[in-house]
């Protein structure tokens, strides 16, 4: 796997990971050149096998243990639901949107990357799924937005990623004019 993005504990548990999981193909392939030849004593090739396979659970254990404990490469938004409800959008005190410019909105608990073009309000969650970084300190750059500490891109008008490292789409989200005045959004699928 690509880990270079990584930093870290996840790092370091990462390298442990790949130089555990060599250490076991070795084992393994050592176990099997030992067999092709035909040795009177099957001993030997039979252990080796079995210590490969315990470091190859090692290895698995601890990849694991980077996916699921540290969320090294993990979709940011893959248990996120799809709501259905209208939610009033606080833009901190914004009254109307910039064009062309990334504005962090709050709806609920979820915060909104929020980018006005023309008449058009393009919606996106804020926080990049490759990484967790601020989409909304990023810039626009061809029709899309540019998480600034990767350089994941995602299209505005449908949140999708264009360039990676990251290969998750960004959860999006319809805009309205409340009428209260201000704006709610709400998550639609992607």
């Amino acid at each position: 796997a690509d880990y270079t993005d990584t930093d870290g504990t996840a790092f370091m548990r990462a390298t442990i990971h790949s130089v555990v999981m060599v250490a076991a193909l070795v084992l393994y392939l050592v176990s099997l050149v030992l067999r092709s030849g035909n040795p009177v004593d099957r001993t030997a090739p039979v252990v080796l096998s079995v210590v490969a396979y315990l470091v190859l659970t090692a290895g698995a254990y601890i990849g694991g243990d980077v996916v699921y404990v540290l969320g090294n490469m993990v979709d940011r938004h893959a248990f996120g639901g799809r709501g259905t409800k209208w939610q009033a959008l606080d833009l901190g005190g914004i009254r109307e949107l910039p064009e062309a410019t990334p504005v962090k909105g709050k709806a609920g608990a979820q915060s909104i990357l929020l980018v006005r073009d023309g008449e058009t309000i393009h919606a996106m969650h804020e926080t990049c799924a490759h990484a967790g970084g601020p989409l909304s300190e990023g810039q626009i750059v061809d029709g899309c937005i540019e998480c600034p500490w990767h350089g994941s891109r995602y299209r505005l008008v449908d949140a999708r990623v264009v360039r990676g490292p990251s290969v998750y789409d960004q959860p999006r989200y319809e805009v309205r004019k409340a009428e209260a005045g201000g704006f709610e959004v709400r998550r639609i699928p992607n």
